[in-house]
């Protein structure tokens, strides 16, 4: 078949074999490698310097401070602050309160009123009970009379033995009334004073539920109010102990009385002097731990109840000097060596910052730091077992509990 179109030039598809080769097109490609090349080789020379593109996600732990009693303890356990004499405040009748002298950390005193519920209705009842009273005492005066005349009637021989009866059956009648309707006073009467809530034991007020104008019930109803049945707590602050679980195998270390010392967390370098007051005499079979009570023996304003805090059992036959300072120990497997000199990471943020330490002689796994950090200071943990070299300032990841 013949092209319809016989003018088109087809001279220009011929491929011209003396233009020279395109040379610019490898350029890209090497200087690719190029880059690859020595990126790897900046990883590899990072890494043997302990660098990385990522920071590095660490645990962390922290210098104890450790008193002369801390060093001769055979046991430790953690435990809270509670109130061994304890009072929540309730009414004995439901009702809308009135008036309330409850305030959180008001010290309050042992039958001091401190709330009063609305009694409108019970006075208003009390008043229509004694007028039903005094109604019925009226009519008795009366039938008293009609008996006396009927006794009389009777007596002369007019009157008969059943009207007498009944005269003194209707006296009978209403003195009961009379004694019913007192019954009914006394009991409204208790009904008011029952609208009148006073402190049962002296302490501080520490919770506070209840606002004026919210109803209120005895406990075992509940309220419809926020405050329910209990409206308010009130603790006795000298009965304040600790309370901690220990396990069973480690209750033979404990007697007793044994000396003890125990730490707020929110005080570490302040313990009280304390002893061991009761072992409750059953175990908890879940957790495998027998509850124990310690008694703090100088309590101050700083113990409040539910703190979270530390208590160390001294052993009793240790000799303990008193005016010994307390040491600072650090961890031997948070130990590194950086720039030729012995120290620790303290955690700053998101850095690990390289502190120099003088250590003193190794005890179990920790050194005595005789210069460099006085306690409490979170530091890298097992820091001396890390794959890669610590530098004097380095970023971390710290791991979350």
């Amino acid at each position: 078949m013949e092209p319809t179109n016989k003018t088109v030039d087809l001279t220009g598809l011929r491929i011209d074999r003396d233009e020279k080769p395109d040379r610019g097109r490898w350029v890209l490609p090497v200087v690719a490698t190029l880059v690859v090349a020595a990126v790897g080789a900046w990883l590899v020379w990072g890494r043997s310097k302990g660098m990385t593109l990522r920071a590095p996600e660490v645990a962390t732990t922290r210098i104890n401070s450790v008193t002369p009693t801390q060093a001769s303890t055979v046991l430790t356990a953690s435990g809270y602050i509670v109130a061994r004499s304890k009072a929540e405040i309730s009414p004995k009748s439901l009702g809308r309160v009135a008036w309330l002298n409850l305030e959180e950390g008001q010290k309050v005193r042992k039958g001091e009123l401190v709330a009063r519920l609305e009694a409108q209705e019970l006075e208003a009842q009390k008043r229509q009970v004694v007028a039903a009273r005094d109604q019925v005492l009226a009519n008795l005066t009366n039938a008293r009379r009609e008996r006396e005349r009927a006794k009389s009637m009777l007596g002369q021989l007019i009157g008969s033995q059943q009207a007498f009866d009944a005269a003194d059956s209707q006296v009978r009648a209403l003195e009961a009334a009379v004694s019913s309707a007192e019954a009914q006073i006394k009991y409204v009467e208790e009904q008011i004073k029952n609208t009148e809530i006073y402190a049962p034991i002296d302490g501080v007020v520490t919770v506070k539920r209840a606002f004026v104008g919210e109803t209120v019930s005895p406990q075992g109803f509940g309220g419809s109010g926020s405050a329910g049945a209990t409206f308010a707590v009130i603790v006795d602050l000298a009965s304040l102990e600790m309370e901690a679980d220990i396990n069973e195998q480690n209750l033979g270390k404990l007697t007793l009385g044994q000396a003890a010392e125990v730490t707020l967390d929110a005080y570490p370098d302040q313990p009280y002097k304390a002893r061991l007051r009761q072992i409750v005499p059953t175990a908890d079979r879940q957790k495998g731990s027998v509850k124990v009570k310690i008694e703090i023996l100088a309590k101050d304003a700083r113990i409040l109840p539910e703190m979270s805090c530390r208590v160390v059992f001294i052993n009793p036959e240790a000799k303990i000097e008193t005016n010994a300072k307390a040491k600072v120990l650090a961890p031997a497997s948070s130990i590194v060596e950086v720039g030729g000199n012995r120290g620790v990471l303290v955690v700053k943020g998101e850095e690990a910052v390289f502190t120099r330490l003088e250590l003193g002689p190794q005890t179990g796994t920790s050194f005595e730091v005789l210069s460099g950090a006085t306690g409490g200071e979170e530091i890298v943990a097992d820091a001396a077992s890390a794959k890669n070299p610590w530098r004097t300032t380095q970023k971390i990841r710290v791991k979350k509990e």
